[in-house]
């Protein structure tokens, strides 16, 4: 499936979740792994639908997957985020957040989509309003 077609198919899926005042910053299918106590290295990715907007992160089950109207995996608002660290790769970003509740996860954003990595790093580091 091409680039164009899955952020299409990623604003479709987004678009029912976005409030009136919310801006959708960009959207991109990255690999994506809850982090659990296993090393990274030996935790299974998956490429999933991933949202951002001005004021929080949505990631949806798979694309192949995706029902009708799916509940997004993932619905934080960026204030309840932390950035843990990034990793610049030869071909991917990594991205790792705490969402707190020992809930972390990693976030890979390919070559292609490396800028929207960067902006969410940005985000989460500048403060966000409660």
């Amino acid at each position: 499936m091409k680039r164009a077609t899955q952020r299409e198919r990623v604003g479709r899926l987004v678009a029912p979740q976005l409030s009136a005042d919310e801006e959708l910053v960009g959207t991109a299918v990255v690999w994506a792994a809850s982090r659990n106590g296993v090393p990274l290295l030996f935790r299974g990715r998956h490429r999933h639908p991933l949202a951002l907007t001005d004021s929080r992160v949505i990631v949806f089950e798979r694309l192949r997957r995706a029902k009708k109207h799916p509940a997004p995996l993932l619905n934080a608002r960026l204030a309840t985020l932390r950035l843990e660290r990034t990793r610049s790769r030869p071909f991917l970003y990594q991205v790792l957040v705490d969402a707190g509740n020992s809930r972390r996860a990693v976030f890979e954003f390919s070559r292609h989509d490396r800028e929207l990595g960067h902006s969410l790093e940005r985000m989460l580091r500048s403060p966000q309003p409660a």
